[in-house]
C-alpha cells in the first residue's frame, strides 16, 4: 500500500472516530484491523542510512525516512521518528519522549529477544510494524499510546514472548486498534499482558491471537488501582493454550474495572474477521458456543 492509499484509509477511519468518539460502540465496529500492508514504512519510501546505534538528543527533532541498523535511544522531549526503519530497539531514557509513526522495527531476520523492542514510557506508536521480535512493546511507566499497529511475534526456547507487556505500568496508557499475532511464538506468555504492579490501561478494539492466555490483565495492587477499560477486543477462537482471558488478582466487579464486548472471532489469512461469536467475561468464561480446540503443538510459558 502506497502513502496516498494509506493516507486515504486512515483519514476515513479518523473521520469515523471523530464522529463516534473513542471507546464508543461505533468505534469498536470499525472494520479492518492493521496488517503488514497498512503499517510500517510505506511502500515506495526511499530510506537514508542515518547510522547504526544512535542517540536522539535534540528536543523536537524529526527523523524522517531514516534507516537505523542498531538501537535508537531518545533523551530529549518531543522527538518524532516517521517513515523509518529501526533494526534494533528504540527506547526513551531519562526525561525523553517520542512519537514513532509509519515505521518498521525489528531485525530483518532471526528473532530478537530484547525485553521490549519499543520501551518504556512517554511514547506514542502509531501504524508501527514490529517484525521478528519476541517482545514487542514494553510499558514501564505512564503516558503510552499504542495504536493502529501490527505485531508479528516469534520466540526462542525459554523466551516469555509478549506483544505488549505492562511491567510496572503507570497511568494514561492506551492500547487501541492493533493486531498482535503470537501464533508463531511457541514460548510465549500473551499478546497483551499487564501485571507486575501495573496500575491502569485502556485496551480497546484490538485483534489478538496466540499465547497461553490471549488477554492477561493482572492487577497486583490491593485494592486495584485502575481505571482498567477493557472493551471491544476480538480474540481469535482456539488460538491459545489455556484460555482466552486471565485476570489473576484483578477485581473484576470493582469500580476500577470496565469490561464489555470482548468476543471470540474467526479470521482469514489477511486478518479479516469472518465470524463474531461468544462474549468473553472478565473471569474468562464465554457465553455462546464453545470455541474450537486449541492447537496442540505449542510450548507456552504460563
Amino acid at each position: 500500500m502506497n502513502m496516498q492509499t494509506r493516507s486515504a484509509l486512515n483519514t476515513g477511519i479518523a473521520a469515523i472516530l471523530l464522529l463516534s468518539g473513542i471507546g464508543s460502540p461505533l468505534y469498536a465496529q470499525v472494520s479492518g484491523y492493521p496488517t503488514p500492508a497498512t503499517t510500517g514504512v510505506p511502500a515506495g519510501t526511499v530510506l537514508t542510512n542515518c547510522g547504526g546505534s544512535v542517540t536522539l538528543s535534540t528536543a523536537g527533532q524529526v527523523a524522517d525516512k531514516c534507516l537505523y541498523t542498531g538501537d535508537v535511544e531518545v533523551t530529549a522531549n518531543n522527538v518524532i521518528i516517521r517513515n523509518s526503519e529501526i533494526r534494533g530497539k528504540i527506547r526513551r531514557v531519562n526525561s525523553g519522549s517520542f512519537t514513532l509513526e509509519d515505521s518498521t522495527v525489528g531485525p530483518t531476520s532471526g528473532c530478537s529477544n530484547a525485553d521490549g523492542q519499543i520501551q518504556y514510557s512517554n511514547y506514542t506508536a502509531r501504524r508501527v510494524r514490529l517484525r521478528n521480535v519476541a517482545d514487542g512493546f514494553r510499558v514501564s511507566g505512564s503516558n503510552v499510546l499504542i495504536e493502529d499497529s501490527f505485531v508479528m511475534l516469534c520466540s526462542k526456547p525459554g523466551d516469555h514472548s509478549d506483544g505488549i507487556q505492562g511491567y510496572g505500568g503507570g497511568t494514561n496508557v492506551t492500547v487501541r486498534h492493533n493486531t498482535i499475532d503470537q501464533r508463531q511464538a511457541p514460548d510465549a506468555t500473551a499478546p497483551i499482558f499487564f501485571a507486575d504492579l501495573s496500575k491502569a490501561a485502556t485496551v480497546t478494539n484490538n485483534l489478538i491471537m496466540g499465547g497461553g492466555y490471549v488477554l492477561r490483565i493482572h492487577d497486583d495492587n490491593n485494592p486495584d488501582v485502575g481505571p482498567w477499560v477493557i472493551t471491544g477486543n476480538r480474540i481469535v477462537q482456539g488460538a491459545w493454550m489455556f484460555g482466552p482471558v486471565s485476570t489473576v488478582n484483578t477485581q473484576c466487579t470493582a469500580s476500577s474495572m470496565t469490561w464489555s464486548d470482548n468476543r471470540l472471532v474467526t479470521i482469514d489469512s489477511n486478518y479479516n474477521v469472518l465470524t463474531t461469536g461468544s462474549v468473553v467475561s472478565c473471569t474468562g468464561g464465554t457465553s455462546g458456543p464453545n470455541p474450537p480446540a486449541p492447537p496442540t503443538n505449542l510450548r507456552i510459558i504460563p
